[in-house]
């Protein structure tokens, strides 16, 4: 029925040649908007996503076990998993500069280029796991604390992300990450 009305429509407009003049000019217009339009140019810039993670994970003793996602907006979310002042999820902002000025960063120590994991050295290390995201490039970077190979820019990144979201809050010091306080 639908499609009858459609076709119906279609050919009172080809029929009527007052029709044909009026809504052309308009759907001329209206295709020049949709061809000319900023807005895609605006979505697909909002479509690129710009997020970064720092994973601190277990060792043979009481290291902080937690992670942080940093996303492009200053949105910040922690979860605490174990041997940390704060378990669970935390949220937090900082703002566009500072996660600007961290994918700066991420980009001064060539962090595309990194290999993706950093082994070897004694055993019972933790690790740090970063991540960064910048629209469709994405790297993960595994780093076990104790290997002999990895960049030291890597671990100043690291703890600079730690810096940037103020990590300290939820971690807490050594006494209060102390099993006897959990």
């Amino acid at each position: 029925m639908r499609r009858v009305a459609f076709l119906g429509f279609s050919m009172l407009l080809l029929s009527s040649s007052q029709a044909l003049a009026g809504p052309l000019p308009r759907l001329a217009n209206l295709h020049w908007l949709m061809n000319h339009s900023t807005q895609p140019a605006i979505a697909q810039q909002q479509a690129q996503p710009t997020i970064i993670t720092l994973q601190r994970t277990a060792c043979f003793g009481f290291c902080p076990m937690y992670k942080v996602t940093i996303y492009g907006d200053g949105k910040v979310v922690y979860e605490g998993e174990r041997f940390v002042k704060e378990t669970g999820t935390r949220t937090t902002k900082i703002s566009r500069a500072a996660v600007q000025q961290l994918v700066k960063e991420f980009k001064q120590v060539n962090y595309f280029t990194l290999n993706d994991s950093y082994t070897g050295g004694h055993t019972d290390a933790p690790s740090a796991i970063t991540s960064l995201t910048l629209g469709k490039q994405q790297k993960l970077v595994h780093h076990y604390m104790a290997s002999p190979d990895a960049p030291e820019t890597l671990k100043a990144l690291e703890d600079r992300i730690d810096q940037v979201v103020n990590s300290q809050q939820w971690i807490g010091t050594d006494e209060e990450r102390r099993p006897q306080n959990r």
